[in-house]
C-alpha cells in the first residue's frame, strides 16, 4: 500500500511540511538569501509541488508548475516521503533512476539547506500527520 494514496494527502503532509518550514527560524537563518525555484513532480501519486526563495521570501505551491525552474526532482510519493525520512541514500536512488534531477548539478547543490532541514523536520511533522490528515489538509487550504 502506497504512504500516500492522493494528491491531497501528499499535500497535506510533504506541502505541509514545507509551510511549517517556512516558520522556522533555523531554517530560514539557513537558507539566508539564496534564490531558488524547485519544482518537485511526484509519479504515484501524480501531484507537483513548487518552491521559490528569494530575498528571504519563500512560496509553496500546491498543484502548480513553476515557469523555468532552477531544479526539478522526480519521484513517486513513497520515494519522496523515504528521502525526507532520511531512509534512502540519494546517490543510489538516482542511480536507480528513483529519482530524477532536471538541472545542474551547482544548482542541486544550492538546496542542501533546505534539505538537510526538512530531513531534520520531517519524521516528527509526519507522526501529527498520520495522527489527524484532515487537519493538515484543512490548514493548508484555509
Amino acid at each position: 500500500m502506497a504512504i500516500f494514496e492522493t494528491a491531497d494527502q501528499l499535500y497535506a503532509c510533504i506541502g505541509g511540511m514545507f509551510m511549517h518550514l517556512r516558520e522556522d527560524k533555523q531554517t530560514q537563518k539557513q537558507l539566508g538569501k539564496q534564490k531558488f525555484r524547485v519544482q518537485f513532480t511526484f509519479t504515484t501519486p501524480t501531484a507537483t509541488i513548487g518552491l521559490t526563495t528569494e530575498n528571504g521570501e519563500q512560496s509553496i505551491l500546491l498543484n502548480q508548475r513553476i515557469e523555468n525552474p532552477d531544479v526539478e526532482l522526480i519521484m513517486s510519493g513513497d520515494v519522496a516521503h523515504y528521502f525526507w525520512m532520511g531512509d534512502i541514500n540519494v546517490m543510489e536512488a538516482i542511480t536507480k533512476r528513483q529519482i530524477v534531477p532536471v538541472g545542474s548539478l551547482a544548482r542541486i547543490m544550492t538546496l542542501v539547506p533546505l534539505i538537510k532541514a526538512a530531513i531534520r523536520f520531517y519524521p516528527e511533522h509526519y507522526q501529527t500527520y498520520q495522527i489527524d490528515p484532515q487537519n493538515h489538509y484543512d490548514q493548508l487550504t484555509d
